[in-house]
């Protein structure tokens, strides 16, 4: 996850429409913060009653898959020229939902890397809720030092060669000072990214910025084929690690099922408040439409998925770590 997840993200920030954000902002915070945790629970249960997964490994698998992919997103609305204010829904949700996504995985990993709270279901949600806010606001801050830091630096380069290899670094020392802080190191490159994306007319030229972008859209090439070709190189090993008997295709159904039903349920309910409180009456089915499916999973999940340790604190094995890798997969490739 060190090597992919920083600079797939810091590419996704550097398309996000700033103008037509704002405009769209209050949709992509309930998308990006409850819709994530409202997929979490639904998957979560329908793994556990379907696979009998262990509830902790549940909710990673459920974190893992909550979000949507920044660049695979990015990609579907370029080709499907939507109205800006959609694309932005649609690309604003894609990367804060990363946000939210990581940091919920990065919790429940630790629960099952830790095993089982001992102070009951109650007791684990209030931890699990001040993780969480320790970890995305210690992040916040993670990334918006580098990004002062990093501002102030690029201000003074003129050299193009220079100043594009501070932007190849910068994603990886927002995440390191993330992590090495013992915060979110994800959500230390996305407010790194934003607020350095919010200043690229006053410290780089319009040339500079797209040598830059070229090189990411490389590099997020390149990474994308290496994680895809590493899971299909280890996809059937996981395959025949699982039990005969296992159920592991009709979970893989329900979840996708799971995901696309919350996603519906949850979005057009949304758009529908929002279209009546802007006096703008009964909102047309497309919209909502568009947006329930643009709940495309790529890299970033897979990413995430192949992250989980191999061994709990115990040292013994992580329980149904291949299950989740492979259901991982195959969610992703049917959505």
């Amino acid at each position: 996850s060190f090597v992919v997840l920083p600079p797939l993200l810091w590419a996704a920030t550097d398309e996000l429409p700033w103008r037509d954000l704002k405009a769209v902002w209050r949709q992509v915070a309930v998308l990006a913060v409850g819709l994530v945790l409202a997929s979490a629970a639904a998957v979560a249960a329908v793994v556990t009653a379907v696979a009998a997964v262990p509830l902790t490994m549940a909710f990673v698998l459920g974190a893992v898959l909550a979000s949507t992919d920044p660049v695979a997103v990015s990609a579907l609305g370029r080709r499907l020229s939507l109205p800006s204010r959609v694309q932005a829904v649609v690309q604003g949700e894609s990367l804060f939902n990363d946000a939210t996504s990581l940091v919920l995985f990065q919790i429940a990993v630790s629960f099952a890397v830790g095993g089982a709270a001992a102070a009951g279901p109650g007791g684990a949600v209030l931890r699990g809720a001040i993780q969480f806010l320790v970890l995305a606001g210690g992040g916040a801050l993670a990334g918006a030092v580098v990004a002062a830091g990093v501002i102030g630096v690029r201000s003074l380069i003129t050299d193009p060669v220079l100043e594009s290899a501070v932007a190849l670094i910068t994603p990886y020392v927002a995440y390191v000072l993330g992590e090495a802080a013992h915060v979110s190191g994800v959500m230390a490159v996305i407010v790194a990214g934003l607020a350095i994306g919010l200043r690229h007319g006053r410290i780089s030229t319009a040339q500079t910025r797209l040598q830059i972008r070229s090189v990411y859209q490389t590099e997020v090439f390149l990474l994308e084929s290496v994680v895809f070709s590493l899971i299909g190189l280890e996809l059937p090993t996981l395959v025949r690690d699982l039990p005969s008997e296992g159920r592991w295709p009709l979970a893989a159904l329900a979840v996708s099922g799971t995901l696309l039903a919350t996603r519906i349920l949850w979005v057009f309910p949304l758009w529908a408040v929002t279209r009546r409180r802007g006096g703008t009456g009964r909102p047309p089915w497309t919209v909502p439409a568009v947006v329930s499916w643009a709940g495309t999973r790529g890299v970033v999940p897979l990413a995430a998925a192949l992250s989980i340790p191999l061994t709990t604190a115990t040292g013994a094995p992580m329980p149904q770590r291949a299950l989740v890798l492979v259901l991982t997969v195959v969610v992703i490739v049917i959505s």
